[in-house]
């Protein structure tokens, strides 16, 4: 196997490393975190490292660290909340656990149609909102009986924040429809979307690998196995480790509308057209600790050695104190059966 990363593999340290996302404003668009997903494992690859932690804060410290799958848990809202009221979570479909399982959150309603618009294909509009002013997103699910468009992939996560009136159109059906002032109650969401990882049918429990995540790996590009995914290969740590961004899933979304903009509960669409709400949203579930509030005294390390990893599977850590995480390790190219 041919090693491809090694020594230092990602570093982190808790409301010191900032991230930042496309929604902020300029002049303050460094965001800290107590919690994150410092590390992920490309695809094709096997990770060996340990993580160390040295505390020289000043004072003893307490942190978590996990094997997650996920960037954002999101956790449906109860079952008398949802539509139908249903006896149990297996009531919905969320199907998961291929690179072509998505969910979510994102909505534009519409007005003015032409034509049938398709899953899959992508949505062409102009906001001169927006740099460049030419934006798309891909069809999710088609709801013509309530006239919505669910999406995903958005070029950016506020290109349904429209100035006015607006077209869209489907690229590959040649479908049209419209939305702003001269189209009564049209609007569009600032909601999430990415692959869901997992659907847990018991809990009512979304795994989601958010499309707008980074880390060592650019989540938008997650199975592409490419210089995208894995978008350091040059050994560069500081690369690799502090070019942050997310926008983590919340339970409200901003809708945008000529009537004025509100901020409704957040959605994610089912397979089957239900429209699922959400009551809460974490980055790693209870099951997913190997320490938690493990206590790290004031001018002491701690090593958590052993770790492998496979493909896509990430060292999440958090702490409320200044510590400072290191994962050192290699990487080497997995073989695959034949």
């Amino acid at each position: 196997m041919a090693v491809k990363q090694n020594g230092v593999l990602a570093t982190f340290t808790p409301t010191v490393s900032d991230y930042t996302n496309l929604t902020v404003a300029a002049n303050n668009n460094a965001i800290a975190t107590n919690g994150w997903a410092m590390y992920t494992c490309p695809s094709a690859t096997l990770t060996s490292a340990k993580l160390v932690v040295a505390n020289n804060t000043g004072g003893n410290a307490n942190i978590d660290v996990g094997i997650v799958e996920q960037t954002d848990v999101i956790q449906l809202d109860a079952l008398a909340s949802q539509p139908g009221t249903p006896s149990n979570y297996g009531a919905f479909t969320f199907p998961s656990g291929s690179p072509t399982n998505y969910a979510t959150s994102i909505v534009l309603e519409y007005g003015n149609e032409s034509g049938t618009f398709q899953v899959g294909e992508t949505l062409n509009w102009n906001n001169s909102n927006r740099t460049p002013n030419a934006q798309t997103a891909v069809i999710h699910y088609v709801d013509t009986v309530n006239k919505k468009l669910w999406l995903r992939d958005m070029l950016h996560p506020l290109g349904l924040e429209v100035p006015g009136d607006t077209n869209f159109t489907g690229a590959t059906s040649g479908a049209t429809c419209s939305a702003g002032p001269s189209y009564a109650g049209t609007g569009g969401t600032n909601g999430h979307s990415g692959v869901l990882r997992f659907y847990d049918s018991l809990q009512g429990t979304l795994f989601l690998q958010n499309r707008e995540f980074r880390n060592n790996l650019d989540y938008k590009f997650l199975y592409n196995n490419d210089a995208n995914e894995n978008r350091e290969q040059s050994n560069n740590n500081l690369n690799r480790s502090n070019g942050r961004i997310w926008r983590p899933v919340a339970t409200t979304v901003t809708r945008f509308a000529a009537a004025g903009n509100t901020t409704p509960a957040t959605e994610f669409i089912d397979a089957t057209g239900v429209e699922v709400l959400v009551s809460g949203v974490s980055q790693i579930a209870a099951e997913q600790y190997l320490v938690k509030q493990k206590q790290v005294t004031d001018s002491n390390t701690f090593e958590l050695t052993g770790l492998v990893l496979g493909s896509y599977q990430t060292i999440f850590v958090s702490s409320t104190a200044a510590v400072s995480f290191s994962l050192i390790g290699f990487e080497e190219t997995a073989e695959s059966l034949s």
